[in-house]
């Protein structure tokens, strides 16, 4: 997502999240502005992340999963994105299972011939 559309991101919007392990999720942003309490030297709130306008860091959650994130990190939500995401992580899957396989059948035959 652009910098410049981080300050109109607010608590319950969805957003994309595309991870290499995790797949494509569909995410609900759950805190902005992420604040702490900070009991020392007075009782206050820090913002360890920076305002999110700024800094682009955001709390979100997706399968029962949260996670603080950049914006930068996730893709603004479209069902188009999402399916053209999805579609692309299934089929990269796909091809790496297929290509574990042909790596255990180059494996074992190489066992295999070893012993002859």
């Amino acid at each position: 997502m652009k910098a410049a559309e981080w300050k109109y991101v607010k608590v319950g919007n969805y957003v994309i999240y595309a991870d290499e392990d995790d797949g494509v999720q569909k995410a609900q942003v759950i805190e902005i502005d992420i604040k702490e309490t900070v009991e020392k030297p007075t009782l206050h709130f820090d913002y360890p992340y920076g305002k999110t306008a700024d800094s682009g860091v955001v709390k979100i959650k997706y399968n029962e999963n949260e996670a603080v994130i950049n914006l930068a990190n996730l893709v603004k939500w479209n069902p188009t994105y999402y399916r053209q995401l999805e579609k692309a992580w299934r089929e990269w899957q796909e091809y790496k299972a297929a290509a574990e396989s042909l790596k255990d059948t180059f494996i074992e035959l190489r066992a295999e011939l070893k012993e002859k």
